[in-house]
């Protein structure tokens, strides 16, 4: 009878794991939040100039910031997806997407600051595990 095998040792930390799983899930359902309101962009023109009435978007501008914000959370999911998978490249996705987002975020008075600050966690905390990457 063989000596059973141990088995093989995850190269994946498991902070790394939950990091990777739970911001996974914050970009991917922003994203996908973003490409339906990309869809029904006139709802989110009216719903906006509803409640903004100052100021008046166009359905236009309104579909170019979601086509915008859409794509950059994708850009953070892809980068998430390829950090999974201990890939170098996508800390640099993702780090460029999270920066960007951030800072219109933080340049943008009437958002809040708490975004910021979880694209900058996120970052930080994946950060930590870097030199693991390929």
């Amino acid at each position: 009878m063989e000596a059973p095998h141990p088995l093989p040792e995850s190269k994946r930390p498991l902070l790394l794991t939950l990091v990777c799983f739970f911001a996974g899930t914050y970009f991917f359902t922003f994203s996908a939040l973003f490409i339906a309101g990309l869809f029904y962009s006139g709802w989110v023109t009216e719903a906006i100039n509803l409640y903004t009435p100052v100021v008046q978007n166009s359905k236009a501008s309104v579909s170019i910031v979601l086509a915008l914000l859409s794509v950059l959370f994708l850009l953070g999911f892809a980068g998430v997806f390829l950090m999974f998978r201990m890939r170098r490249p996508g800390y640099y996705i993702f780090g460029v997407s999270s920066l960007l987002l951030a800072a219109i975020q933080l340049f943008k008075p009437v958002l809040s600051f708490t975004g910021p600050v979880i694209f900058i966690v996120f970052l930080i905390l994946l950060g930590l595990y870097f030199r693991r990457f390929r």
